[in-house]
């Protein structure tokens, strides 16, 4: 046992002289325990442009709602109000659901549930 903790001492020791004294410990490159910066910044390279109007149903993946900035994620692209799609104006973003305006109507598109694989599977066994 003894020869354990002697080992385990010289090894603490070894390690630890490796650092010099004037050597820092390596560095991170942001605080992973600091709150996030309540804005949220987005590039708009690839702005949206208009595409054709279309009969499919829209997708409404999911919502984000910032301090400064609510984005929606429909059929797989990244959208904020005012943006088109598919003929649609996004006119407003909510939590759980988006509302989107063509030819004066208004339409109220909701996040679908997420489906685990137990649901899709017909005939489930136990």
């Amino acid at each position: 046992m003894k020869a354990v903790i002697a080992t385990v001492a010289i090894l603490t020791l070894y390690a630890t002289s490796l650092y010099a004294a004037d050597d820092e410990p390596p560095r991170l490159r942001h605080n992973p325990f600091s709150r996030p910066s309540s804005e949220v910044i987005v590039s708009m390279t690839n702005p949206i442009v208009a595409e054709s109007v279309s009969t499919e149903p829209l997708e409404l993946r999911a919502t984000m709602i910032g301090t400064v900035n609510r984005l929606a994620n429909v059929d797989g692209k990244i959208l904020r109000r005012g943006d088109e799609i598919q003929g649609y104006v996004l006119v407003a973003i909510h939590e759980r659901y988006a509302v989107f305006e063509r030819n004066g109507e208004e339409t109220t598109v909701y996040v679908r549930p997420v489906q685990t694989e137990e649901q899709t599977s017909p005939g489930r066994r136990r």
